[in-house]
């Protein structure tokens, strides 16, 4: 009887998302999203786990399912911690390691309060806050640390919102190549003749608006930071507050190479956010309005957004589908139109020419570049829109539940980006947030009794 409850056990998607994220996040903290082969090993056993726990029950229809997905998570925890107290692999926290460390001990001391059962009702709903402050300070240490990091993302995000807010069209405006004139980061067609200077922008206008926050305060990068913490929060709500909902948000917050993301300024956390806020809204069934709305925000975030939020539209129901579709078109002209008024051609150039005209890399966490450095052929890339959108028919279903459609979206994402011609870290780092906020989803009600809450 033991060997068959098991059996059930870890056949929830609750465990398989919580294995996925686990090991994807270990993919990142061995290689640090860059092409190596035991880091290609995990990240394609988190897609395939991710895959496979699409369609499964969820916890709360699994007997015990959300003691094995507290465990797992336990686990990723620990290895994530226990990675990053080892000697600093980025330069933010170099010269502040001892400080760095204190902080983690710190984190660490507060998710091992989840095995005291008697703690006070008072202090199982603070200690989460507690958390996040102590990330918000490492943060910020990361922050300071590293002031001006050498990254094509931190500058083009902090000059085009500057632009923006002096009232130019950063769409039109040219920006320094911190890199060069022989970098092999950016296509030729992309510089000035001298290559001296960046003809594209390749954020979104949500992206430059949400960077305003930061630039006011100093840095782009505290508003990073804040839609971190805040999409934490998220998953936790997700969760219902659970003892797996605080461990999934945990996870997002201190996996391995997410403070170094932080440093390098990517934009993930924004879509992350908005991915969240959308699968809120749909989950709270609080209508096609609403939805709408959410999902607006979310497929105007960043251009491969759409991919991941098809699913949770998908989860509506048919009443609700065609009207929230309708109000997502309206946001996302709201945000697009009058950018596309000022100049046309540079909208198109920044947000869609950039993608495609970007080269291939062959240090990528993907299969292509892997073939290629074990001295095979040059793959093409353009079979990961077919591939992801593959995965994406077979994982939604029909009408699939919000936490279905959150990880069939995590699924066609890795598979999108394990085929592409560039995969790093902070495409991987949002893959990790989705799948933590669906161990949420899928946990939420089978671990009411270990937190008290039944």
């Amino acid at each position: 009887m033991e060997r068959a409850s098991l059996s059930v056990d870890i056949g929830s998607a609750s465990v398989l998302a919580a294995a996925a994220a686990v090991a994807l996040s270990m993919a990142l903290g061995v290689s640090g999203g860059f092409a190596n082969p035991v880091a290609l090993l995990l990240m394609t056993t988190a897609a395939v786990l991710t895959f496979v726990a699409a369609p499964l029950p969820s916890a709360s229809r699994v007997p015990r399912a959300g003691t094995a997905t507290a465990t797992v998570l336990a686990l990723g925890l620990t290895s994530s911690l226990a990675l990053q107290l080892l000697p600093p692999k980025f330069a933010a926290v170099a010269a502040r390691a001892t400080s760095f460390r204190v902080g983690l001990v710190a984190c660490a001391a507060i998710l091992a309060t989840h095995a005291w059962s008697g703690a006070p009702r008072w202090f199982r709903h603070s200690r989460f806050a507690a958390l996040s402050i102590v990330v918000v300070l490492l943060g910020a240490l990361v922050i300071r640390a590293e002031p001006t990091p050498h990254i094509d993302v931190w500058h083009l995000q902090r000059l085009g919102t500057l632009e923006l807010l002096a009232g130019n069209d950063p769409y039109s405006s040219q920006y320094p190549n911190i890199y060069g004139p022989r970098t092999r980061y950016l296509d030729p067609s992309l510089l000035t003749a001298d290559r001296r200077w960046v003809t594209a922008l390749p954020y979104t206008p949500l992206t430059l608006l949400l960077d305003v926050p930061g630039i006011l305060v100093g840095d782009v990068r505290w508003a990073l930071l804040a839609a971190t913490i805040a999409a934490a929060w998220l998953i936790r709500a997700l969760g219902r507050g659970t003892t797996v909902a605080e461990l999934a948000g945990a996870l997002l917050l201190l996996q391995p190479q997410g403070f170094w993301s932080l440093e390098q300024a990517w934009t993930e956390p924004f879509a992350l956010l908005t991915i969240l806020l959308a699968a809120l809204a749909v989950t709270g069934a609080r209508g096609w309005l609403l939805s709408g709305l959410a999902l607006g925000f979310a497929a105007s975030s960043k251009q491969y957004v759409p991919l991941i939020v098809t699913p949770l539209w998908l989860s509506l129901s048919s009443a609700r589908r065609w009207r929230a579709l309708a109000v997502t078109a309206v946001i996302v002209a709201a945000l697009f139109v009058p950018f596309l008024a000022w100049d046309p051609a540079g909208l198109i150039r920044g947000v869609l020419e950039f993608q495609l005209r970007q080269p291939f890399r062959a240090d990528a966490l993907s299969w292509p570049a892997a073939v290629l450095q074990a001295g095979g052929p040059r793959l093409p890339t353009w079979p990961a829109f077919p591939i992801a959108l593959a995965v994406l028919a077979v994982g939604s279903g029909q009408a699939p539940s919000p936490a279905r459609a959150l990880l069939s979206g995590a699924a066609a994402w890795i598979a999108f980006v394990a085929f592409n011609k560039q995969a790093f870290c902070n495409y991987y780092w949002l893959a990790v947030g989705l799948l933590c906020a669906a161990v949420a989803m899928t946990s939420s009600r089978s671990v009411e009794q270990m937190t008290g809450r039944a």
